[in-house]
């Protein structure tokens, strides 16, 4: 049997500006067709249903995606066997079973494929509440309570090694003694001997998405402290798939190349003023804002070292560039700000009327920005009452602990001041959406 297998798309994540993943999903498995695999194996978090870190995907926005979802899947047409991951949800694994007659969802069960028998493992991954203990034992039982004597194969979506709170190195190893292959999704990391075992694999992310500095990048500009010039590097792409042929026993990596090019900028500001900071990034991003390709590039900024200046001001920079696709800072620098005696002081703060005041100066961008990206046409004078209103009622200098308590203060405050009809379900829904709202 000869198996593609892909893992961790987070295809509804909305983590990069101007970037459309189900067109590359649908590029990247018209590749994997045309190498003609005898199934496509997904070892989870294909279907992410959230938007951002915090937003989950509405009903009729995920309903949308997933109208193209099954399209690309029916157009695709090899059989498909996928695994539930983390950022998942049971409901869409099933809905995509019941209406797209290639994909199947498989939930801690065997399937037979050929002279292959892959166990499919549904993601126990829960967070800060995620015990590798209990993972162990789960896989411990499996490999005591079945006996095969075809090829094996166990698909999951796990922590493995070099992350903290990994699945113990005995549990793989006794794992590998029983499967030929353990793969593993979740990592985001391209790896054939995980643990340092031959056929322990863990699975490259097959699109951008989730990006973190120093993993995920094509090109990479790197300047040091003591550089007079920054260095450019380009690697092979770390997105992709892989293929697994169990006839001969070999499994190898596939690079895919997303639509976006992905850029990384690693700065060491150590002992830098601001201004000197500006000055590297503008040349930085004047060398790629003249190449004819910058339409495709997401840049990712990282800063490091001994910040001598307020970090946050960095970001100010970026929009110089309005052609070019610079995402928000990375900000991992220590603050070193000293006053003359040596003294060690914090970032400058608003009070809060100074902050009124800069929301007042702010009053005809946030009503274009309602109206550009909410559809919600708001007149100044209105956006204006609601600001003085709050102000002058001293609700932030009593606003309650909670995140959730503050949200449904302000709005009700805010709710007040608009002057229209409620729905019926108003209340309801505000407490729904309230409840979604994470500490």
């Amino acid at each position: 049997m000869r198996f593609a297998i892909i893992s961790d798309a987070h295809l509804f994540q909305s983590f990069m500006k101007n970037y459309d993943p189900l067109y590359d999903f649908r590029t990247a498995l018209q590749e994997i067709k045309k190498g003609k695999p005898d199934a496509l194996l997904i070892a989870g978090d294909m279907f992410d249903c959230k938007k951002t870190t915090s937003t989950y995907l509405r009903h009729y926005e995920g309903e949308g995606l997933m109208m193209e979802v099954r399209n690309i899947l029916t157009e695709f047409s090899i059989p498909t066997y996928a695994i539930r991951g983390n950022h998942e949800k049971e409901e869409v694994m099933k809905g995509l079973d019941q209406t797209v007659e290639n994909f199947h969802y498989i939930k801690n069960d065997w399937a037979r494929l050929g002279g292959v028998s892959i166990f499919f493992m549904d993601t126990h991954y829960e967070g800060e509440l995620y015990e590798p203990n209990a993972i162990s034992q789960i896989i411990r039982q499996l490999i005591s309570s079945e006996k095969f004597k075809e090829k094996l194969i166990l698909l999951s979506h796990e922590t493995f090694e070099p992350f903290p709170n990994s699945l113990p190195r005995e549990v793989i190893e006794e794992a590998r003694k029983f499967f030929d292959w353990v793969i593993n999704g979740h990592m985001h990391v391209w790896n054939s001997s995980a643990y340092k075992i031959k056929n322990v694999i863990t699975l490259p992310s097959l699109l951008p998405s989730r990006l973190r500095v120093g993993k995920y990048w094509i090109e990479q500009c790197t300047f040091g402290v003591g550089d007079k010039n920054p260095k450019f590097e380009k690697k092979e792409s770390p997105f992709g798939y892989a293929i697994l042929d169990t006839e001969n026993g070999t499994v190898e990596f596939r690079p895919i190349m997303p639509s976006r090019w992905i850029v990384e900028i690693s700065m060491d500001v150590t002992e830098l003023s601001l201004k000197d900071v500006f000055n590297r990034f503008r040349d930085i991003l004047n060398e790629f804002n003249g190449r004819k390709e910058k339409d495709s590039y997401v840049i990712l900024p990282e800063i490091h070292g001994l910040a001598i200046f307020v970090a946050s001001f960095v970001g100010e920079v970026f929009k110089e560039y309005p052609d070019l696709n610079v995402e928000e800072l990375r900000n991992n620098t220590e603050p070193s700000i000293t006053t003359a005696s040596g003294k060690m002081i914090s970032a400058p703060r608003l009070d809060p009327e100074q902050l009124f005041e800069e929301v007042e100066k702010a009053l005809r961008i946030l009503r274009d920005e309602l109206s550009e990206n909410v559809r919600i046409e708001l007149k100044t004078e209105t956006l204006g009452r609601i600001l003085y209103a709050i102000r002058d009622s001293g609700l932030l200098e009593k606003l309650p602990p909670r995140t959730t308590t503050r949200l449904e203060y302000l709005l009700n405050e805010i709710i007040q001041h608009l002057n229209v009809e409620k729905p019926e379900t108003f209340e309801s829904d505000l407490k729904s959406i309230i409840k979604r709202v994470k500490e």
